[in-house]
């Protein structure tokens, strides 16, 4: 596992490591102290400037999910000024993008996304701090979106958004099955590619008509 460079300070070597193995390994299977001997600091450390290893992992979720959401606004501002009205291939990529272009200082482009698969499989429901610029960006989206397909309800749109991120970040967090099946053919540790194969299959998702009701 990488160490961190003397340069930063002790508590910033600790988010760096927290960040690795929480993207690589999920919230349970780290412990305080491989946190600690990853950013070589001592252990007591976490609970000095964190208090637990909850309240470490909410800084790191925190420091991805707020300027994840600046940038997903700061692109939806850019595809619909002047009441511009953008297409859903420009709606989505803007809501895609910034997770490939949001990887760490060591150039490791999947960590944010390995880290929100994680988040969302076990420690969802204690990242409350991000919550609220999280639903805004989200809120905001699905409006855009409802103007592009007006034939689809809001609660429509929040399965199909739903689903998008979830292909996209299971996609990541867990290749095997399609290196193996594809015999390495197709790589999702290659984001670029990925985004380009999702593009195509989320749009045609989003147009898609509404389901018919279902029989009982």
């Amino acid at each position: 596992m990488r160490r961190y460079k003397n340069k930063l300070s002790s508590k910033e070597k600790l988010l760096k490591a927290a960040e690795t193995l929480f993207a690589t390994k999920g919230f349970k299977e780290v412990s305080v102290r491989e946190i600690a001997a990853c950013a070589d600091v001592n252990s007591a450390l976490v609970g000095y400037y964190f208090g637990s290893k909850q309240g470490l992992f909410n800084d790191v979720y925190q420091a991805h999910a707020i300027p994840l959401s600046n940038e997903r606004m700061r692109r939806l501002s850019a595809i619909t000024q002047r009441g511009r009205k953008p297409s859903i291939e420009e709606i989505l990529e803007a809501w895609l993008l910034p997770w490939l272009r949001s990887g760490s200082e060591w150039g490791e482009s999947a960590l944010n996304l390995r880290l929100t698969a994680n988040i969302s499989m076990e420690r969802w429901s204690h990242a409350k701090k991000a919550l609220p610029a999280m639903e805004r960006t989200h809120t905001a989206f699905i409006k855009v979106l409802q103007d592009c397909v007006p034939h689809l309800s809001k609660d429509i749109l929040m399965w199909r958004m739903h689903f998008l991120m979830g292909a996209f970040t299971f996609g990541v967090r867990n290749p095997g099955p399609l290196l193996a099946f594809s015999k390495r053919r197709c790589n999702p540790a290659d984001l670029e590619a990925a985004l380009n194969q999702m593009l195509p299959y989320a749009v045609a998702g989003f147009s898609a008509p509404a389901p018919s009701p279902q029989k009982r």
